[in-house]
C-alpha cells in the first residue's frame, strides 16, 4: 500500500489533533496547507465523504490515495461542501463529476499527487 495523504488548509496544531489517536502520521506545512500522511495506507483508506466532511468541519481538505492494483480515492472539500469525490476500487468507478479538478482515473490521482502532495 502506498502513503494516504490529506492536505488541510488549516493550523497544523489543529490538523494534528484531529489525528490523535492515529498511528504513524506524518505532518508538515505546506503554505498555507498542512500535509498529513498515513504511511501505513490503511487508516484513512475507504472512509465515506461524510467522514471526511466530519473531520474537516469548516477547513478545505484534499485527500488523495492509489495504489499499485488501480485503487485510488480522492476527496476536495471546501466550505463544507464536497466539491469532488472520486473512488475506483478493481476497475470499478464511483465518482460525482465535482468541479475545478479533473480526475478520472487512478492515474491522475498519482499526478496529482505529484504535483501537488510531496
Amino acid at each position: 500500500m502506498y502513503a494516504c495523504k490529506v492536505m488541510m488548509k488549516a493550523p497544523i496544531e489543529s490538523v494534528k489533533v484531529r489525528f490523535e489517536g492515529y498511528e504513524d502520521m506524518e505532518f508538515s506545512q505546506k503554505g498555507d496547507w498542512v500535509l498529513a500522511e498515513d504511511s501505513s495506507g490503511t487508516q484513512l483508506f475507504g472512509w465515506e465523504v461524510s467522514a471526511w466532511l466530519e473531520l474537516a468541519g469548516e477547513d478545505e481538505l484534499i485527500y488523495a490515495y492509489y495504489d499499485e492494483d488501480g485503487n485510488a480515492e480522492f476527496v476536495f472539500l471546501q466550505n463544507g461542501l464536497c466539491m469532488r469525490a472520486y473512488q475506483e476500487y478493481g476497475g470499478e468507478v464511483d465518482t460525482d463529476e465535482g468541479e475545478d479538478i479533473d480526475i478520472s482515473s487512478w492515474s491522475d490521482v498519482a499526478d496529482f499527487i505529484d504535483e501537488h502532495m510531496t
